[in-house]
């Protein structure tokens, strides 16, 4: 009879893995509110240069530009160490809303500024400094939420389609937006949108469902001192801190600085472009992103180590055109090797890094990033206006193939990551 009741008990059903990010509800929240935060954030990466360029002199556009650039990205480098251990200590929804309320507030400034014909650019550098404090604590929170919503069949997928929503608002969406929004309508509409969807996206935020870190008891120090020790010991997390830094000092500022000056003096397109050309990049990343969802790639750190190669090399072609659909077709492409090397660069320190620390290193990243782009913009800047912004371009592409040629070569514990 016992054996007869053991058979006739139900087995418990296994547990279903699946890939699909989409089937955890918290994640669709997360996903939602980075297609809507990104479209506010990409838009600002068109009115504000934009703003500027209205008010400056030709001769000093791009001192001008690099400089409000450099304002935004200091205060993020010197804080996101703190905001990597805020991540560990605070919940994350909470930190979230609160940054992008902050963006809002600041984009409800620029409108302001427009409407009231400001001539004047020095509002732009405050301004800049309390968005790039806050994005200090917006990266860790928003790049730590995910190992705690997925599980590990999911994660990959889950960097890869959460990278898709944020670049195809960032990089797609909200530049496109803004450039036709502008050119058309004016730069204080651009900049009343912005203001929409980053309050918008604050408001997703606080929809999600997080858990509230344990106290350590422990100060903020011996937290930060922690962390940091980590990643010491970790000899592959190491190395992909370090290749972290590439983008911002070869491929973002430069583009950032020179798109302006690109559009107007090289290809003589309307202000449309500005936003059409970044939304070409986007697209590519897109795209790239989506087609890397269909299975695990092999061989992942040489990939990540040769996208900085193929990167320069396109960086390269991109400084020499001068024909419109050329150029586009070359950031299309250029986006689809972004693709490869950031979402790789994030899933292989979030698969390797123990969830304990996992804001700390992603801060750690975050700062390997946004260090190296005050001196990409100082770069770009002193070689856009003493050579030109076509010369600026080609002389970084060269300089990153190069480099990225030595790291395949010497990070041999990033080459062997699976």
């Amino acid at each position: 009879m016992a054996d007869a009741a053991v058979l006739a008990a139900p087995v418990a059903a296994e547990p279903i893995v699946t890939r699909n990010p989409f089937a955890n509800a918290n994640y669709r929240r997360w996903w939602a509110a980075s297609v809507v935060a990104g479209l506010g954030v990409g838009i600002q990466l068109v009115t504000v240069p934009l703003f500027v360029r209205d008010r400056v002199d030709p001769d000093y556009r791009a001192i001008a530009l690099a400089g409000a650039l450099i304002c935004q990205t200091l205060p993020a480098a010197f804080l996101v160490l703190i905001g990597g251990v805020v991540a560990d200590r605070v919940e994350r929804r909470s930190i979230l809303v609160r940054t992008y309320g902050a963006a809002a507030l600041v984009s409800t400034a620029y409108v302001f500024l427009v409407a009231s014909d400001v001539r004047s650019i020095w509002p732009v550098f405050p301004l800049a400094a309390i968005v790039g404090a806050a994005n200090a604590f917006t990266q860790p929170a928003r790049q730590a939420m995910m190992p705690a919503m997925l599980a590990p069949s999911q994660l990959q997928n889950g960097i890869i389609l959460g990278t898709v929503a944020f670049m195809a608002a960032f990089q797609f969406g909200g530049p496109g937006l803004a450039g036709i929004t502008a050119d058309g309508v004016g730069l204080e509409f651009a900049f009343g949108l912005e203001v929409v969807f980053l309050a918008v996206g604050a408001f997703l935020y606080s929809r999600i469902s997080t858990d509230i870190p344990p106290r350590t008891g422990r100060s903020i120090r011996v937290d930060l001192a922690e962390g940091m020790s980590y990643a010491r010991r970790n000899v592959a997390i190491l190395g992909l801190l370090l290749i972290s830094a590439l983008p911002g000092i070869f491929f973002i500022a430069p583009f950032n600085v020179t798109l302006v000056l690109i559009v107007e003096d090289v290809l003589h397109e309307a202000d449309r472009y500005v936003g059409l050309l970044t939304a070409s990049f986007g697209l590519g990343v897109v795209l790239g992103s989506l087609a890397m969802t269909l299975g695990r790639l092999p061989r992942r750190g040489w990939l990540l180590l040769g996208s900085s190669i193929t990167g320069g090399l396109i960086l390269v072609a991109y400084g020499l055109s001068e024909s419109l659909p050329v150029t586009m077709a070359v950031l299309f492409v250029w986006g689809l090797s972004a693709a490869i090397f950031i979402n790789l660069a994030v899933a292989l320190l979030q698969e390797n890094t123990e969830g304990s620390v996992m804001g700390r290193v992603m801060s750690m990243y975050s700062l390997a990033f946004m260090a190296s782009l005050p001196i990409g913009y100082l770069q770009a800047g002193i070689l856009a206006s003493l050579l030109g912004p076509q010369e600026a371009l080609v002389i970084s592409g060269i300089i990153v193939a190069s480099v990225g040629v030595s790291f395949l070569l010497f990070l041999g514990p990033v080459r062997r990551l699976a």
